[in-house]
């Protein structure tokens, strides 16, 4: 099974790892995580060590120090993959905080966490003060605002200079101009922790194959036995991350990969890997680590009208895409399982979907689109029911608008 590995984030020992560390110099230690080809497990897979290198360089020609921001906000209620491996494994994640601020030229670190995360904070504050003084970088924990996009790379630098939680526009990124405009790496605390283990055992003991090495926190929700995170290999199939949370309760209809922003499958797609490529391939996105299992029985236009209902409150609203896009997307679906759809829906929402993707200034739009897409693709018959014979095909959708919101441009 694939799911099995040596290595480990959750309840690993990072012994030995930060010692290790400071016999390396920065150049060597950079060295060590791009020969193991560790990706950010935020959502996105970018290599971290490229962007360490970045950040490095970014900090050389301006002059001075950088700045290290650790994401564990866990953006996801339903996904509270940071905060786990805070409880479990705090010494990990400081280390790797450590290792990379000293790594990139930092000597102030923050250490990002939702205000109701107090668990995991305590934890981490606990960590910290065991390796006080071990090394001349800071580590500040910082509180976001709550919400969604709290946890946004941008955003969440915004809030760090006591800003609203707002994307912000890139290029520059914050390798070059983060906190304070100065080079910043933002890396999630999942992706932090993979460092004292490489560091220490060196880069082949990350294992893998090529281009998604290592393991993957995953939170598995919805119908199954046992909900909750594990750690899986990546690669590992949808169908097997199901079975390691105890298998279904109820048969399967879909499953949603990636939380709230991100695409639903057929139940059929169970032999879809889980990693960068084959996620995106199949339509969606490793996104906030949720893959949650749907039963038979739902009805899938009202649980995209539920997801883009909650995307359209959850928005910064600094760019018009998202703010204007997941309203009206949002209110489509309304109308579709409300027994107010048209023929021209699905081409509208295919529009809108590739203005999501296209033009927002940031993932959560972005991603978004995904909903549509493989909702359209992959439940054509759900949506033809609603408009076509004016029913729901699982009989349980029940009207929440009696008339269409109409404007010079329809929808």
């Amino acid at each position: 099974m694939p799911t099995e590995t040596a290595f480990r984030v959750l309840g690993a020992d990072p012994s030995g790892a930060l010692e290790r560390a400071l016999s390396l110099s920065p150049d060597e230690t950079i060295g060590l995580v791009e020969s193991a080809a560790l990706r950010g497990r935020g959502g996105a897979g970018f290599p971290l060590g490229e962007k360490m290198r970045a950040t490095r360089t970014a900090a050389e020609l301006a002059g001075g120090a950088a700045y290290l921001v650790a994401n564990a906000y866990d953006a996801d209620p339903a996904s509270p993959l940071s905060q786990t491996l805070l409880r479990r494994s705090p010494e990990l994640v400081v280390d790797g905080i450590l290792i990379a601020a000293r790594a990139v030229g930092a000597r102030q670190a923050y250490l990002y966490l939702r205000p109701e995360a107090a668990d995991a904070r305590s934890a981490a504050e606990r960590a910290i003060a065991s390796r006080d003084g071990r090394t001349d970088v800071s580590i500040e924990i910082a509180l976001g605002p709550g919400g969604f996009m709290g946890g946004e790379e941008s955003a969440l630098l915004a809030v760090l200079e006591n800003k609203r939680a707002m994307a912000r526009q890139r290029p520059p990124w914050p390798a070059e101009q983060g906190r304070a405009m100065r080079p910043t790496l933002v890396s999630c605390a999942e992706t932090l922790a993979a460092l004292p283990l490489i560091v220490r055992d060196g880069p082949d003991s990350f294992g893998g194959r090529e281009g998604s090495r290592g393991t993957k926190l995953v939170s598995v929700t919805g119908a199954v036995v046992e909900p909750g995170v594990y750690e899986v290999s990546l690669g590992t199939t949808l169908g097997e991350i199901v079975q390691t949370a105890g298998g279904v309760t109820h048969a399967l209809k879909a499953i949603h990969v990636g939380g709230p922003t991100c695409g639903i499958l057929s139940s059929t797609r169970t032999g879809v890997r889980y990693d960068y490529e084959d996620l995106r391939a199949a339509g969606t996105y490793m996104g906030s680590g949720q893959v949650r299992a749907i039963p038979e029985g739902t009805c899938i236009v009202a649980e995209a009208a539920r997801l883009f209902e909650y995307l359209s409150k959850e928005t910064c609203a600094i760019c018009v895409p998202c703010r204007v896009g997941t309203k009206r997307v949002g209110g489509i679906l309304e109308s579709v399982s409300s027994g107010l759809g048209r023929d021209d829906d699905l081409a509208w929402l295919g529009q809108l979907a590739d203005h999501l993707s296209d033009f927002s200034l940031c993932g959560f739009g972005i991603t978004s689109a995904s909903i549509v897409r493989t909702t359209l693709a992959e439940f054509p018959d759900d949506y033809r029911t609603h408009i076509v014979d004016r029913r729901c095909p699982e009989g349980t959708c029940t009207p929440v608008r009696a008339r269409r919101y109409e404007t010079m441009a329809q929808p």
